[in-house]
């Protein structure tokens, strides 16, 4: 198989750096816009990762899995379910191995509806040699194909961190659901240049998105986060569409477990910046450089403060290409997409807050939990402090164009 993914460059894994306090800071700033002080959050609706089998002509589902391992390996995974093109439920399976130093290595497997099968609970897909099993409290993806084996299972309970896409934004018909926010995974590795199998554990994230419409009639681009640090990890989400519209979305989990959300719509908080300076390598579909959040252009990559940094760039591809024809021919006549994934560095300022409001006295009991929570913020005031003098943490960024920049 021909590879048209470009080389890859050095890469370091996770900086030592705080997203655990920023965890605090993006706790503190949803619980003073959205929560009452001394309210209890409803019960969290677990996801389910089923397959939905939509019917229009135009109906699409996937699951985007990303797995960061502690060997320096990452694993980038697709299932794809679309009815665009003859017959409906075509199957395609997508993944790269990426190994610093290598050039990404592309595996793909693609089925139409007779040819591949899918558990009666839709919890378990089997095409070809891909395999993926959303059976809780244990997920497992596997890949058996003669050139490469993937063996890895993940934490898949329903006390896993996960979260669904409000409605009130993105595009009408268009559901996101994270059903796994840096969960712990585990498995080997045989690629063909490895005398052995390599074992290893590391962090995945899942993600399962569909729609009865194309997605490139309801966005121009589309980027996803990861990050971690230590016990805390991030998903961040941007939906830019084609009128110009854009919606931002982040989900952290806490040290303690706890799952919080901030969201933006209609008048993003990212301000995207892009070179002036020099032409990019790819001007059809760009790599933006940076994602300004305060409005301040004080940001450098060396010191983040409000900002997302981009790049470098290490997987570039046409997602297209692995379709079997004429599916291909079908899609390529509304969208000519491009996905390329990069490093992320994510200000440690970003969501910046003076701390939780305090409570009030009623007694007793309550100026003891008072005193324990003034103690709380004055603790998070001294960590926020700390997030401004520019520390930041290392991810992952999945930018899908859906067409050429200014093409459609």
């Amino acid at each position: 198989m021909a590879w048209t993914a470009p080389r890859v460059p050095t890469w370091r894994g996770p900086s030592a750096c705080n997203l655990v306090r920023l965890g605090f800071v993006i706790a503190a700033t949803t619980l003073m816009m959205s929560a009452p002080a001394l309210g209890e959050d409803p019960p969290r609706r677990v996801p389910n990762p089923a397959a939905r089998l939509l019917t229009g002509s135009k109906a699409h589902e996937a699951w985007t899995l990303y797995l960061d391992l502690e060997s320096g390996h990452r694993i980038t995974q697709r299932f794809l379910l679309t009815n665009m093109g003859p017959g409906e439920h075509t199957a395609v399976a997508l993944g790269h191995l990426i190994e610093p130093g290598r050039v990404p290595y592309r595996y793909v497997n693609g089925r139409r509806r007779g040819r591949w099968t899918l558990s009666e609970d839709r919890l378990f897909f089997d095409i070809a040699a891909s395999h993926l099993d959303l059976h809780r409290p244990r997920g497992e993806l596997r890949i058996t194909k003669d050139d490469i084996e993937l063996r890895f299972f993940f934490e898949f309970g329903a006390e896993t961190p996960s979260a669904s896409l409000p409605v009130s934004l993105g595009p009408s018909d268009y559901r996101i659901e994270v059903l796994a926010i840096g969960t712990e995974t585990a498995g080997t590795i045989r690629a063909p240049w490895m005398d052995a199998p390599v074992e290893t554990h590391g962090h995945a994230w899942l993600v399962h998105t569909w729609s009865e419409q194309s997605e490139s009639s309801l966005l121009e681009r589309r980027i996803d986060f990861f990050a971690l640090e230590e016990d805390a990890a991030l998903f961040a989400l941007q939906l830019s569409s084609p009128d110009g519209g854009t919606w931002d979305w982040v989900v952290h989990t806490s040290p303690s477990g706890e799952i919080v959300e901030s969201r933006s719509s209609q008048v993003t908080r990212w301000k995207e910046k892009i070179s002036t300076e020099k032409p990019t390598a790819h001007p059809a579909y760009p790599l933006p450089l940076e994602f300004d959040v305060s409005g301040e252009e004080k940001s450098t990559p060396e010191s983040p403060g409000d900002s997302i940094f981009l790049g470098p760039e290490w997987l570039r591809f046409d997602p297209l290409e692995v379709i079997p024809q004429p599916f291909r021919w079908f899609i390529r006549r509304t969208s000519q997409p491009r996905e390329v994934w990069a490093e992320a560095k994510i200000g440690g300022s970003l969501f910046r807050t003076p701390g939780p409001p305090p409570l009030p006295n009623s007694g007793e009991k309550q100026q003891a939990l008072s005193d324990q929570k003034i103690g709380e913020s004055t603790r998070g005031a001294r960590e926020t402090e700390a997030l401004a003098a520019g520390q930041s943490t290392m991810g992952v960024a999945c930018i899908t164009f859906f067409n050429p920049v200014g093409g459609r």
